[in-house]
């Protein structure tokens, strides 16, 4: 197998590799080739029997293509996700509920595939408290580096590009109607901790 981790965070996968190797796994049974859009392309042109990907719609959509004419490569995509949580109106512990929501959609500073992307409240005094406390815990939330004291919540976004298209994925969101509760205007916020609240029309 030839993995080829993201170029911008490949120190995890060296890593990962290497402690394979201590647990006995065989040499040459997993590769670690690092490199940016041009080394994943030549992947793809080489001779595989599969290839697995974990990425953007974009980059799901141009594997598929590249491999449009090759039938016998078994592909697989995974090309993130847009996940809902949705809290029932009888719910009796805002606290517990809050801290659900915060860890789905804030682990990893939402750079996985399986963080929460939106959230659906019911009307009324339930969703309102808990939107209220949901907000002020998101204010509270500390970024920062692993080593930092006190100790941060989570890391930042893996770059400046990746918190631009955050940024801009909210200023159109913004365009579109929505609110921003939290976010780069609230100087309470903390960084890209952003709220946004968009009403959904049946």
């Amino acid at each position: 197998m030839v993995y080829k981790p993201s170029e911008a965070a490949p120190t995890v996968a060296v890593i990962y590799t290497d402690l394979l190797a201590e647990a006995g796994l065989p040499p040459g049974v997993l590769n670690v080739c690092i490199g940016a859009r041009d080394t994943g392309a030549a992947l793809v042109d080489a001779d595989i029997d599969g290839l697995a990907s974990t990425g953007s719609l974009a980059t799901g959509r141009a594997l598929h293509r590249a491999l449009a004419g090759r039938p016998e490569v078994v592909l697989a995509l995974e090309m993130g996700g847009n996940n809902p949580l949705v809290v029932a109106d009888d719910v009796d512990d805002v606290d517990a509920a809050v801290n659900i929501i915060v860890r789905s959609a804030f682990a990893t500073a939402g750079q996985r595939c399986t963080c929460a992307r939106r959230l659906y409240l019911p009307s009324g005094p339930v969703g309102d408290d808990l939107l209220e406390a949901l907000v002020a815990t998101t204010r509270r939330l500390r970024v920062g580096a692993p080593d930092d004291d006190p100790q941060p919540f989570m890391g930042p976004v893996i770059s400046t590009a990746a918190a631009d298209q955050v940024r801009q994925a909210v200023a159109d969101l913004v365009a579109a109607g929505a609110e921003a509760l939290t976010g780069p205007g609230d100087s309470k916020a903390r960084r890209l901790n952003i709220v946004v609240r968009a009403s959904v029309v049946a």
